[in-house]
């Protein structure tokens, strides 16, 4: 089938603005006009900007006509309106048949959480009948953001604005879609963001996330104080938090300090300094506990426009004054003007305010819903993203590492030009089974869009939530982002948390982040009665990892489903820049359950499974190359990651370990020996090395035919 290249744009003629003209009536009112982006015949370019915005006096809003397809998956929130450009975090996968209406039908019982899907889309996937998949993209620009809405008649649009009381300008162009169809999902996704960033009319600034700085501190273990403490801090709560962490066992080696500790008035900020009441000595019993070898790094918790509603007009920053101006939406509120000055002056303040204090990093929040605060002014897309790219420079400049939070929209996503995180679902909330399962399946689902430009950030978790606590544990090993932890130390379960990581709290991370397999992907898994949801994660040395969920809220019974050799081929997901399908090895393939510690050759017919009730099953598949298959340290949730394979031989196999520990290999029907090891088999050919090395850089393995 046909498929554009890259560098091209829809414009619009001349003739088309005249034909347009002539649709209106004597009144100077729109009439009728038949304006539609046809994908179905794949003639349009991939990239569709508008050279200039339409006349004032006929309509933005176009028809896409698509392919014939079986199913969707319409990514949105609440249907609350405005939370299709202030999601905050709560973007959904609402799922549907061959019909758009299909997925505002009455569900029972209704999603935890978001009970309603909003008829304006993030993006949309979509499962033709010709075997292929499409991935569409709403654009944003420098003065103009659009939207895909699905009508009540079921038909689909795209449409663009400024949000504000201007008009778009008429010297500026319009980014309003990407799209690209392929007959492999993820190549459909991939190339479809690729597009949008690389196309100089778009205008966007964000990188796609392999070639983005991951910030150091992300790459180790820490605790978060907001699901454990919410707003009630103070000094001596975290004084003793951090002491009691420190006299833990657990290896965590940063510190975030969430909301709660403003000087602020009725949630408008005062200055940025702490809250003078809870912390009157500033910060400074805070951050000297910070240590080289237990809490490395701090950081803390500002609203995307310093609060939650802002700055208070009886603030004590007079450096700012001259470039705040009032919020067009509240009382006594001020906001940085709409200019890019403005933009700068404020977020330079703010992040070297938060360096001088000696925090190493921070977390934004409520970043989409901060477009909000700008309705009322002339052009809101334009003040928001003057705001992404000032907080995102000053970040840069000054070392500071950014961890975005409810910035689900597309206006922040790309713009995101250095920051490498960001938040995929709403809060994590202990104890609470059903939000937990919506958690879990917005998480990993949300990375296929996400992870394009950002690592994912699953949220905190408790490894003493005896419901979900290795669910989230393990699905957050496979996520590739930050990993940190909010129970009271007294309370930290090691066996949840000891797998994640090494002993010095550095994380054992996948290549790419995991994602839904295609079959999952267009599967409603909350309302799944049969099949389990699968995600897979690429590994070390080719191999990959593939979590099953049972995630359903409308059975209590068992979901089934297979491990097979095609799963493998789709390892190379979210790997970039993209590779295809990962070639199925001539030697075969192994399979290893993590939980049951037990492992087979994975032949074609696969390996079934079943969950009963909710819950996760973890399998690790491994290629077998000159009769060796690595698993790597068994006592790791990742454990292929654990090792790199040197070289090998049918005689002999030479590994090094990060950090050395006892080990499973697969090696059919040979003994092995090494100086390093204690083998023992442990059937199907496997077999459990118990470490007895003495930290050997290098170390060989050989293996004799019995």
């Amino acid at each position: 089938m046909k498929l554009k290249l890259p560098m091209h744009k829809f414009y619009i003629p001349f003739l088309m603005v005249c034909a347009l003209t002539s649709c209106l009536g004597k009144h100077g009112k729109l009439a009728s006009v038949d304006k539609s982006i046809n994908i179905a015949q794949g003639e349009e370019e991939n990239i569709i900007v508008l050279e200039a915005p339409d006349p004032s006096n006929v309509t933005s809003q176009r028809q896409i006509i698509l392919p014939e397809f079986e199913k969707f998956c319409h990514v949105a929130a609440d249907s609350v309106h405005f939370r299709w450009i202030g999601a905050s975090n709560r973007m959904f996968p609402w799922v549907g048949s061959n019909d758009l209406r299909s997925i505002f039908e009455p569900r029972s019982p209704a999603p935890p959480r978001i009970a309603n899907a909003n008829r304006r889309a993030l993006t949309m996937l979509f499962k033709l009948k010709n075997g292929n998949y499409l991935t569409l993209l709403p654009l944003s620009g420098d003065a103009s953001v659009s939207w895909l809405e699905v009508a009540k008649d079921g038909k689909l649009t795209v449409d663009y604005s400024t949000l504000g009381t201007a008009k778009v300008p008429l010297d500026a162009k319009v980014p309003l879609l990407a799209w690209y169809e392929s007959e492999n999902l993820y190549e459909s996704l991939a190339k479809t963001w690729e597009l949008a960033i690389k196309d100089e009319a778009v205008g966007a600034t964000a990188s796609l996330r392999y070639s983005k700085k991951y910030p150091e501190p992300l790459e180790y273990l820490g605790w978060c104080t907001w699901e454990q403490y919410k707003k009630k801090i103070n000094e001596p709560t975290l004084v003793r938090a951090i002491d009691n962490i420190g006299k833990s066992e657990v290896p965590v080696r940063w510190f975030l300090i969430d909301d709660g500790h403003q000087d602020d008035n009725n949630l408008k900020l005062l200055s940025f300094g702490p809250d003078p009441q809870k912390f009157p000595n500033g910060w400074d019993p805070i951050v000297s506990r910070k240590t080289e070898e237990g809490i490395k790094w701090m950081g803390i918790w500002h609203g995307f426009l310093s609060h939650w509603q802002g700055v208070h007009v009886d603030h004590k920053m007079e450096e700012l004054s001259p470039y705040l101006m009032p919020n067009p939406n509240r009382e006594d509120g001020l906001l940085p003007k709409d200019d890019m000055e403005s933009s700068a002056a404020f977020y330079d303040y703010l992040v070297s305010n938060i360096k001088d204090q000696g925090f190493d990093f921070m977390k934004t929040d409520n970043v989409s819903r901060s477009t909000e605060e700008y309705y009322g002014s002339e052009n809101a897309v334009r003040s928001q993203r003057e705001n992404v790219l000032a907080l995102e420079k000053a970040c840069l400049e000054e070392g500071i590492g950014l961890m975005n939070c409810s910035a689900q929209n597309t206006i922040d996503m790309l713009n995101a030009s250095n920051s490498a995180t960001m938040r995929t679902s709403p809060d994590y909330i202990k104890n609470d089974l059903k939000t937990s399962k919506s958690q879990i399946l917005q998480s990993v689902f949300n990375v296929l869009w996400l992870g394009q430009t950002l690592w994912p950030d699953h949220d905190m978790f408790h490894s003493s939530d005896t419901q979900v606590g290795e669910t989230m544990s393990v699905t957050k090993a496979l996520s590739g982002g930050p990993i940190y932890l909010s129970d009271d130390p007294a309370e930290f379960m090691s066996g949840v948390i000891d797998p994640l990581c090494f002993a010095n709290g550095k994380l054992i991370r996948p290549e790419a982040p995991a994602v839904p397999l295609p079959k999952s992907v267009f599967n409603d898994a909350l309302y799944e009665s049969s099949a389990a949801y699968k995600t897979i994660a690429p590994l070390k040395n080719k191999s990959c990892a593939i979590v099953a969920y049972n995630l359903s809220i409308v059975t209590d019974g068992s979901l089934r489903g297979t491990i097979s050799p095609e799963d493998y081929m789709q390892a190379s997901a979210m790997i970039q820049p993209f590779p295809g399908f990962w070639e199925l090895p001539e030697e075969g393939l192994v399979v290893y359950d993590w939980k049951e510690q037990k492992g087979q050759v994975l032949g074609n017919d696969g390996v079934d499974f079943e969950i009963d009730g909710f819950g996760h099953k973890l399998f690790l598949v491994s290629p077998i190359e000159k009769g060796w298959a690595v698993i790597g340290r068994n006592d790791k949730y990742l454990s292929p990651s654990t090792v790199d394979i040197v070289r090998s031989s049918q005689e002999e196999l030479i590994i090094r370990m990060e950090e050395p520990g006892s080990i499973v290999l697969y090696s059919g029907n040979r003994s092995l020996k090494s100086s390093e090891f204690d083998f023992k088999s442990v059937g199907n050919g496997f077999y459990y090395g118990q470490y007895v090395g003495s930290g050997l850089n290098e170390i060989i393995i050989s293996g004799n035919d019995k």
